[in-house]
């Protein structure tokens, strides 16, 4: 008899997931999309940090109030549902955070309408109560960037 070895479920469950939000991403490898919202995540920091509307801006970006008004949106509820403060780089920047890595992944996951790789995502971090506002803001706002 054959023995399996067993999933383990223990403390290093998360290693390889955790060593891989380590190496550095670069802003160059993700899709436009992913890109786009990488950037209204840093433009809605930097614009709160200094006490402004970051709207204005987004819709000028876009070419469109709607699709400003939705990434803002997805900012919102990023920000009532993530479970720490979301981190980002400056708009500058190549690499992109641990955060960003995750919110590009579910980025793509909305494009493709793949619920499940999208909870997959931020399972055993974002309460699973709180995925179904995360998944539909992000489908709203992917819908709309042009």
């Amino acid at each position: 008899m054959a023995s399996q070895k067993p999933v383990s479920d223990g403390p290093n469950r998360y290693d390889e997931l955790i060593a891989a939000l380590r190496r550095p991403q670069d802003v160059r490898g993700l899709s436009l999309k992913g890109l786009h919202l990488i950037m209204a995540m840093r433009v809605c920091a930097m614009f709160e940090a200094s006490g402004r509307d970051p709207v204005p801006d987004l819709a000028q970006r876009y070419r469109s109030v709607e699709a400003a008004c939705a990434v803002h949106g997805l900012v919102q509820t990023i920000k009532q549902v993530w479970p720490e403060p979301f981190m980002v780089n400056r708009p500058c920047c190549l690499a992109i955070t641990p955060d960003e890595a995750t919110l590009a992944n579910l980025g793509r996951a909305a494009v493709s309408a793949h619920r499940d790789l999208f909870s997959a995502a931020i399972a055993g971090f974002v309460r699973a109560d709180r995925h179904e506002a995360l998944y539909n803001a992000t489908i709203h706002a992917v819908a709309l960037i042009p």
